[in-house]
């Protein structure tokens, strides 16, 4: 199953209501305001390193980008995709969970 969370972890429990129902070898993928989950040194960050023992978690780099986050500030094992990466997750998963 492919996760999707577009909301900020610091306004909304996107986050946290998404991760109940993940399991192994899901897919996370953060858009928009989610990608503030995934920022090095902040209140996710050991949230985020659990969960990537046991799946995928990706960022599209056009969100973090827009919000002024560099690609080093983005926590270790977490991948940048692109929007053909968006779709291409989108199309290899099935079903989609949005957050």
């Amino acid at each position: 199953m492919l996760h999707i969370v577009k909301r900020s972890p610091y306004e909304s429990s996107a986050l946290n209501d998404s991760l109940k129902y993940i399991k192994e070898k899901d897919i996370l993928l953060l858009i928009e305001d989610g990608v503030y989950s995934a920022k090095k040194g902040g209140k996710f960050e050991n949230l985020l390193k659990g969960v990537l023992q046991n799946n995928e978690v990706f960022c599209l780099i056009a969100d973090v980008k827009a919000r002024g986050i560099e690609g080093s500030e983005i926590i270790e094992n977490v991948k940048l995709i692109d929007y053909k990466g968006f779709v291409d997750k989108v199309c290899e998963q099935n079903p989609l969970m949005w957050a």
